[in-house]
């Protein structure tokens, strides 16, 4: 049996890592937690901003950098909640443990609620329904409106919708990655399976064609199927039903169904532990769009096909939002949070090759699409598969276009509380082996996150 517990948060902790990235320099940055002075004016007459992040990259400290040489009257401070050890790059993600995450989850909801707290937030895998609950943000569809600067036209627009909540634009993604599953076309064609990559298709639909390879399997007796942990899924996507105005639905017959559903596909053995280094034998895995060049360089064999959900049904490709901010609903300095943030989205910025993920802003995106094409095609790039799996010019200028229309189709927001899931995660592995009964499991799920939605 896999280990569900292990490896839930191996991966839950490499998705927090992957949205874990606008950061600054220095440590905990001296400030004013209540907001005293109006003005909050430096010795110089400068208008500060402080912004709370978890760990340092190059992207945010380069970004620091040039827009104070742009804004001379505006400083930014980065109170920073994991000490960083050096940054050799934007792209780098120092090893995290679920503590530091949790001490940054902590720490800034108590401030925040408690009404002080830094006037930017990054607000990666802190509880967004709860801020926007308790109007701890603001709507930044107000200032986008009376902002004639900003063209939020420049911007996927569809996304910038989906990242509502309700009526209202609380965080900011500065970037995203497109959640899809890829899949490789030539064993699915030898073992005559057919799979519309384009439709939307359900976890369901999903085993049933991870049955037909199990029976199907060569001489060597598997195929992998890299698509644990299916929980983290089954939770994030139901987010809302089972997490809804503050109030926990783990005790319901929606998520039990969904355990015994998780059950019964890893008792069968169908699903594989993780990723395997054997392309010839990797079928499905769950990898999200990201990285343009990793992106453009997938083995010849595969496709990119739709993520399998519960329902079977989804508006839009759904996606995650790497790095967000949200502006402190209490802060004084507004204005200039916001100036940031504009800033954040430019096309300068968003071209950074620091930038971690697909960018918000469009021209930004086909920026770096054509020119990994370019460095590929003039082969100056070092390649991370043997050259023989590289496809065609053609083939990538093809992917290309299709990483665009699936960037063009994003609708679906994925987003859920981290601690939440920690919880889930945690009391999940005890039902898997057999300890406790589904009702057992979703009571001890529901008292827990109940507990911890009221703190």
């Amino acid at each position: 049996m896999i280990q569900v517990k292990k490896l839930g948060f191996f991966v839950m902790l490499s998705i927090m890592l992957l949205t874990s990235a606008c950061s600054g320099n220095g440590g905990d940055v001296p400030r004013n937690e209540s907001t005293g002075d109006a003005n909050r004016l430096t010795e110089g007459g400068k208008k500060t901003v402080v912004v709370s992040v978890l760990q340092n990259n190059r992207f945010l400290e380069t970004a620091v950098r040039l827009f104070e040489e742009k804004h001379k009257d505006i400083q930014i401070e980065i109170k920073e909640y994991k000490a960083s050890e050096g940054t050799e790059s934007g792209m780098a993600r120092e090893a995290l443990s679920l503590a530091d995450i949790e001490k940054y989850v902590q720490s800034v909801t108590t401030q925040v609620i408690s009404g002080k707290g830094s006037d930017l937030i990054l607000m990666n895998n802190l509880p967004q329904d709860k801020f926007v609950d308790k109007k701890l943000l603001v709507d930044l569809n107000d200032l986008i409106a009376s902002d004639s600067s900003f063209d939020q036209n420049a911007l996927y627009t569809n996304i910038l919708k989906a990242a509502q909540d309700g009526d209202g634009l609380y965080v900011m993604p500065l970037s995203f990655s497109l959640e899809t599953v890829q899949g490789n076309t030539r064993i699915l064609e030898k073992e005559n399976i057919t799979v519309d990559r384009h439709e939307p298709w359900s976890w369901s639909e999903f085993r049933d064609v991870a049955k037909k390879l199990k029976q199907q399997a060569d001489s060597e007796g598997y195929y992998n199927l890299g698509m644990s942990p299916l929980l983290y899924d089954y939770v994030e996507e139901n987010y809302t039903e089972l997490v809804s105005q503050g109030q926990a639905n783990f005790d319901s017959d929606l998520f039990r169904n969904m355990m015994k559903e998780i059950k019964s596909i890893y008792d069968e053995g169908l699903f594989s532990e993780g990723f395997t280094a054997d392309s010839s034998k990797a079928v499905f895995q769950m990898v999200g769009i990201f990285n343009p060049r990793a992106a453009l360089m997938m083995p010849s064999d595969f496709e990119y096909y739709q993520k399998p959900s519960v329902s079977g049904n989804q508006e839009g490709i759904p996606y995650k939002a790497i790095d967000s901010l949200g502006i402190n609903s209490k802060s004084d300095v507004q204005p200039e949070a916001w100036a940031f943030i504009k800033f954040l989205l430019s096309d300068e910025m968003q071209a950074s090759p620091d930038l971690f993920g697909l960018p918000m802003n469009q021209a930004a995106t086909d920026v770096k699409l054509n020119e990994a094409l370019q460095l590929i095609e003039s082969g100056t790039l070092d390649l991370p598969i043997p050259e023989d799996m590289l496809p065609t010019i053609e083939t990538m200028e093809k992917r290309m276009e299709e990483i665009k229309k699936l960037t063009s189709e994003a609708g679906t927001r994925r987003s859920s509380d981290m601690k939440v899931l920690t919880i889930a995660m945690e009391e999940f592995e005890s039902y898997l082996s057999g300890q406790k009964s589904a009702e057992e499991v979703s009571k001890l799920i529901q008292n827990r996150v109940t507990t911890y939605l009221n703190e």
